[in-house]
C-alpha cells in the first residue's frame, strides 16, 4: 500500500534536516511504527527549498513555505495572511509524483485538505484540533481590551499580537470550513470531535484511533509523593486561550492556605508575553511559588513530571492534549478542565477530577481535596496510567490505523464498482 502524508512536521526526517524542535512528536512516533508496514512518503512545509529525497524507509518531499520574498514576508504580516493559494499546486505535484493509493492528511487547520476539490484518490483526515471551534472560546476570559492594554507595542508594530493571531484565526476558519465541506473521512479521538465532526461534516465517515506518545513517557512510572513539598506541574503554550491567567488566579488562592507547594509551568519563560498579559488580567503580583521552566526536551519534561506530586490543565478548549496524556501515562493524578475533549481523557472521580473551565477557585479546592487525600490520589494514578497505557498503545494504534486505510480503500473500491454496475 503506497500511503502519503501531508503533514505539518517532518516527522522523522528532523534528524536529517538537522532540527531540534520536540513538537509534534506523536507524528514521528506513529510514522516509526508505521513505515515499515506500507510504503510511506511524507509531504511538509519546510523554511528552505529543499529536493525530494529519502531518509531511511520513507520519502519526503518538503514543500517550501511561502514562495515570495521578503516584502511578501511583510505584507502577508501586515494583513494576516495565511499560506497561498498556489500552494496546491505544489501539493498536486507531489501527488503526481509519489502516487499513492491513499492520503491521510494530519490536520484541518493546514490548507492540505483542499487537495479533495481536485483529486480523487482515497482521503483521510486526522483531526487535530478544530478551529472553527477554537476561535470561540479564543477570547475566554483575557479580552481584547486586555490584549490592547497589556501587550507590548512591538506587538503591533510587527503585527504580532493576539489580535492578529485571532484574525488568522478567523481565516483559517473559513478554509477549514471548506475542507471539512469536502471530506468524506475523518479520524479522530474523542466525544468532542465526534460531535463537531457530525455537524461540520454530517455525511462523513468518523474512525476512531489514538495516538502514540513521545518515546519518554513509555519509559518511567511515577506515583504521588506526599513528602516535603507539593510540586504542582503543567505543560503549556504560547497561547492565550490555555488558561494561564485561571493558574495564576490558582496559585493566589492556594497562597492564601497553609499549603507548602511550588507551581512548576512548562512552555513558558516569565518574561513571554502571554504571561505579562495573563498577570495583567488577574490585577495581582504573579506568585512566588510558581516557576516558569521554558521549554523542555521530553527527556527533561519526563523527568520533571515525575518529581511533581499532581498535574494541573486550566485549558479553555482542548481536543485530546498530548500533555494531559503524559502526565497520565506516567501515573500523575491529574486536574483538568472540562474543556473540548478532555472528558473522553479523564473520568471525574476514577483517574482524577474534572473543573469547570475558568474556576480557579475548584480547582484550588480540587488541588487541596487531592493533597489531603493521600491514597485517593494514588488510586487517581494508577488508574490515569492504566487507562492511558491502552490508549497509547503503539501497537494497537498502528493497527487500527492500517484497518482505516483499508477501510477507505474497500469503500472506494466498492463505491467504483456500483458505478461500472
Amino acid at each position: 500500500m503506497k500511503v502519503l502524508w501531508f503533514s505539518l512536521s517532518p516527522g522523522l526526517a528532523d534528524a536529517y534536516l538537522n532540527n531540534n524542535y520536540e513538537g509534534i512528536g506523536w507524528v514521528k512516533s506513529l510514522e516509526r511504527n508505521v513505515q515499515d508496514k506500507v510504503e510511506l512518503s511524507v509531504a511538509f512545509y519546510h523554511h528552505a527549498d529543499i529536493a525530494p529525497f529519502t531518509y531511511g524507509a520513507t520519502r519526503y518531499y518538503p514543500i517550501k513555505q511561502y514562495r515570495r520574498g521578503k516584502l511578501s514576508k511583510i505584507f502577508r504580516r501586515l494583513t494576516n495572511g495565511t499560506e497561498p493559494d498556489s500552494d496546491i499546486n505544489a501539493f498536486l505535484k507531489i501527488i503526481e509524483e509519489a502516487k499513492p493509493d491513499i492520503i491521510h492528511i494530519h490536520g484541518t487547520e493546514g490548507p492540505f485538505g483542499l487537495i479533495q476539490k481536485y483529486v480523487d484518490i482515497p482521503t483521510v483526515i486526522s483531526i487535530q484540533g478544530t478551529i472553527i471551534v477554537y476561535r470561540y472560546k479564543f477570547f475566554s476570559r483575557i479580552s481584547r481590551t486586555d490584549i490592547v492594554r497589556y501587550s507590548y507595542f512591538k506587538s503591533f508594530l510587527l503585527s504580532r499580537s493576539f489580535l492578529n493571531v485571532y484574525k488568522v484565526f478567523a481565516k483559517v476558519a473559513e478554509r477549514e470550513q471548506e475542507i471539512y465541506s469536502h471530506s468524506k473521512n475523518f479520524i479522530g479521538r474523542t466525544a468532542w470531535d465526534r460531535r463537531v465532526t457530525k455537524i461540520l461534516a454530517p455525511a462523513a465517515k468518523y474512525f476512531h484511533n489514538d495516538e502514540i506518545l513521545r518515546d519518554a513517557f513509555y519509559k518511567y512510572e511515577g506515583e504521588y509523593n506526599k513528602t516535603g513539598r507539593l510540586i504542582i506541574f503543567t505543560t503549556t503554550w504560547l497561547n492565550i486561550y490555555k488558561g494561564l491567567e485561571t493558574i495564576l488566579d490558582c496559585a493566589n488562592l492556594l497562597d492564601t492556605s497553609n499549603l507548602d507547594y511550588e507551581w512548576h509551568i512548562a512552555g513558558l519563560n516569565p518574561n513571554d508575553e502571554v504571561v505579562r498579559i495573563a498577570a495583567k488580567n488577574t490585577k495581582r503580583p504573579i506568585s512566588k511559588n510558581i516557576k516558569f521552566m521554558g521549554m523542555l526536551s521530553q527527556e527533561a519534561l519526563a523527568q520533571a513530571l515525575l518529581e511533581a506530586g499532581i498535574y494541573v490543565m486550566a485549558s479553555h478548549i482542548e481536543n485530546s492534549p498530548n500533555s494531559l496524556c503524559e502526565a497520565q501515562m506516567l501515573g500523575l493524578p491529574c486536574i483538568a478542565t472540562n474543556a473540548g475533549g478532555t472528558n473522553t481523557l479523564l473520568e471525574d472521580g476514577k483517574d482524577g477530577i474534572l473543573i469547570q473551565d475558568g474556576d480557579p477557585y475548584a480547582m484550588a479546592g480540587a488541588i487541596l481535596e487531592m493533597n489531603e487525600n493521600y491514597d485517593q490520589a494514588i488510586t487517581y494514578g494508577k488508574n490515569a496510567r492504566r487507562k492511558a497505557q491502552l490508549r497509547h498503545d503503539q501497537e494497537k494504534i498502528t493497527d487500527d490505523l492500517l484497518k482505516i486505510y483499508d477501510a477507505v480503500l474497500n469503500e472506494t473500491a466498492v463505491l467504483e464498482l456500483k458505478g461500472n454496475s
